[in-house]
């Protein structure tokens, strides 16, 4: 009952999207790419969560991430992932990301088909970049992540869902992202490092 309770909020709220030309009018969990990080948390609270400082990149953005449990109250989503600039003494935010947890490859596979059913359909004047490919993080290659990527003036939206092999430990989750211009260039370029 959760997943299509779940189906049902991302695709009414997709609804809107379809008529939005700004990728700060885009929301996951009431969050926006341009908002204040300062407006949902305080500094302290920002210093809790989980962060990516340790992963090879030039810092030119800090990643952090934290449940549903922390703070803020979420629908739809179980967890969220944001980027902001380091040395923004405002936290404005340059990447948002909502992810949801399922059981396993059926569940993950079956609530990203819908969502993406739906981004077809809020953004059918936008060809999008469909694809599979081996995650960078499982140097097995047996990690293989499923991705739509609707490419908008000043960024994108992306769905993500990776299917890690047993020797990753990581959970199953289906990821929808809005990036700006800016994020998806540094992402691109193994995070500053290239």
């Amino acid at each position: 009952m959760k997943k299509l309770f779940i189906i049902i909020i991302v695709f009414v709220s997709l609804q809107s999207w379809s008529s939005a030309d700004d990728i700060r009018d885009f929301e996951i969990e009431g969050v926006s790419v341009g908002d204040s990080l300062l407006d949902f948390f305080n500094k302290k609270k920002i210093n809790t969560f989980m962060n990516y400082d340790d992963l090879p990149s030039d810092m030119k953005f800090r990643i952090i991430e934290f449940g549903s449990n922390e703070s803020l109250k979420m629908k739809i989503y179980d967890g969220m992932q944001l980027f902001y600039k380091p040395s923004d003494k405002k936290y404005i935010l340059h990447n948002v990301s909502g992810f949801i947890d399922c059981s396993n490859k059926n569940d993950c596979n079956k609530i990203f088909n819908e969502i993406e059913k739906d981004l077809d359909i809020a953004f059918k004047k936008t060809k999008p970049d469909k694809r599979n490919f081996k995650h960078i993080d499982d140097k097995s290659g047996k990690s293989i992540t499923r991705m739509s990527n609707y490419e908008l003036n000043d960024g994108s939206i992306a769905i993500k869902y990776t299917n890690w092999s047993s020797s990753m430990n990581y959970a199953h989750a289906v990821r929808v992202s809005v990036n700006t211009n800016e994020t998806n260039n540094w992402m691109s370029s193994n995070y500053g490092i290239d």
